[in-house]
């Protein structure tokens, strides 16, 4: 995430998105602002780094992505981590709902997801040379969702 804390209340709230000319000049508001707004929610948890990295691997290990073959087994996965992330909230005894109220921010999560695969796509189609040109780590990632042909091709 980036997000540093510190574990500060104050700093959360004070977190404003630094991009506002470039969100509004690239039509990016929507996603930026609620990229910056789930910063500041899950920041006001004061998250662990343990926590963090495993609600991370919990929405990474998504069961419900269309193209996955091995559904089951990552819903298995992902339980697991789930398991292990209930665990190390109660060892820090932290608060009990700590965990609902990080699951209770997927939703949003998907939304972001969503508004970010629009936006690409539209990058997509208007920049097909830089488009193809992105890392190979983000191609892999977006690849499913997102075609790097050359839309002149079609």
């Amino acid at each position: 995430w980036g997000w540093e804390c510190g574990g500060a209340a104050e700093q959360c709230e004070a977190m404003t998105s630094p991009f506002s000319p470039l969100s509004t000049s690239s039509g990016c508001d929507d996603l930026i602002g609620a990229v910056f707004e789930l910063g500041r929610t899950l920041c006001r948890l004061q998250l662990s780094d343990e926590e963090l990295a495993l609600f991370t691997a919990a929405v990474l290990l998504s069961p419900d992505r269309p193209w996955l073959t091995e559904s089951k087994k990552v819903q298995k996965l992902q339980d697991k981590i789930y398991v292990a992330l209930q665990h190390e909230i109660q060892k820090k005894h932290s608060a009990e709902d700590k965990l609902s109220k990080m699951v209770s921010k997927l939703p949003l999560m998907k939304t972001i997801c969503n508004l970010h695969l629009d936006k690409l796509e539209f990058f997509r189609l208007l920049h097909p040379e830089t488009a193809m040109n992105f890392p190979p780590l983000y191609k892999e990632v977006f690849n499913s969702e997102l075609q790097y042909s050359d839309p002149r091709e079609s």
